[in-house]
Protein backbone atom coordinates (compact mmCIF):
# COMPACT_ATOMS: atom_id res chain seq x y z
CA UNK A 1 0.00 0.00 0.00
CA UNK A 2 1.17 3.51 -0.85
CA UNK A 3 0.63 6.06 1.91
CA UNK A 4 -1.17 9.14 0.58
CA UNK A 5 -2.28 7.63 -2.73
CA UNK A 6 -5.92 8.44 -1.98
CA UNK A 7 -5.01 12.15 -1.91
CA UNK A 8 -3.98 12.03 -5.58
CA UNK A 9 -6.44 12.33 -8.44
CA UNK A 10 -6.50 9.77 -11.27
CA UNK A 11 -4.26 11.86 -13.55
CA UNK A 12 -1.67 12.23 -10.80
CA UNK A 13 -1.76 8.51 -10.04
CA UNK A 14 -1.27 7.62 -13.70
CA UNK A 15 1.64 10.05 -13.92
CA UNK A 16 3.21 8.65 -10.76
CA UNK A 17 3.10 5.04 -11.97
CA UNK A 18 4.22 5.92 -15.52
CA UNK A 19 7.25 7.94 -14.36
CA UNK A 20 8.14 5.35 -11.71
CA UNK A 21 8.17 2.67 -14.40
CA UNK A 22 10.51 4.75 -16.57
CA UNK A 23 12.67 5.59 -13.54
CA UNK A 24 12.89 1.93 -12.52
CA UNK A 25 13.96 0.86 -16.02
CA UNK A 26 16.94 3.22 -15.80
CA UNK A 27 18.51 1.77 -12.68
CA UNK A 28 20.65 -1.31 -12.18
CA UNK A 29 19.20 -4.70 -11.29
CA UNK A 30 20.28 -4.58 -7.64
CA UNK A 31 18.67 -1.16 -7.22
CA UNK A 32 15.27 -2.05 -8.73
CA UNK A 33 13.80 -3.58 -5.56
CA UNK A 34 14.18 -0.27 -3.74
CA UNK A 35 12.22 1.59 -6.41
CA UNK A 36 8.78 0.64 -5.04
CA UNK A 37 6.75 3.69 -4.02
CA UNK A 38 5.88 3.74 -0.32
CA UNK A 39 4.43 7.26 0.01
CA UNK A 40 3.05 9.89 -2.38
CA UNK A 41 2.02 13.53 -1.97
CA UNK A 42 1.54 16.74 -3.91
CA UNK A 43 3.91 19.60 -3.07
CA UNK A 44 3.14 23.33 -2.94
CA UNK A 45 3.81 23.58 -6.70
CA UNK A 46 1.31 20.80 -7.51
CA UNK A 47 4.10 18.35 -8.39
CA UNK A 48 3.73 14.67 -7.54
CA UNK A 49 6.35 13.62 -4.99
CA UNK A 50 7.18 10.05 -4.04
CA UNK A 51 9.15 8.33 -1.31
CA UNK A 52 10.71 5.08 -2.46
CA UNK A 53 11.39 1.94 -0.48
CA UNK A 54 15.13 2.74 -0.60
CA UNK A 55 14.47 5.94 1.39
CA UNK A 56 15.03 8.37 -1.48
CA UNK A 57 12.31 10.77 -2.60
CA UNK A 58 11.70 12.42 -5.94
CA UNK A 59 9.54 14.89 -7.79
CA UNK A 60 7.79 13.21 -10.74
CA UNK A 61 6.92 15.83 -13.36
CA UNK A 62 4.40 16.05 -16.19
CA UNK A 63 7.37 15.90 -18.58
CA UNK A 64 7.96 12.36 -17.26
CA UNK A 65 11.14 13.43 -15.50
CA UNK A 66 12.29 12.92 -11.93
CA UNK A 67 14.57 14.92 -9.71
Amino acid sequence: MIIGINDLNEEQKELMFRVNELHTKCVGHDYKEGMKITKAWIDENSIVCVLLQNGEWYHYTKNQEWY
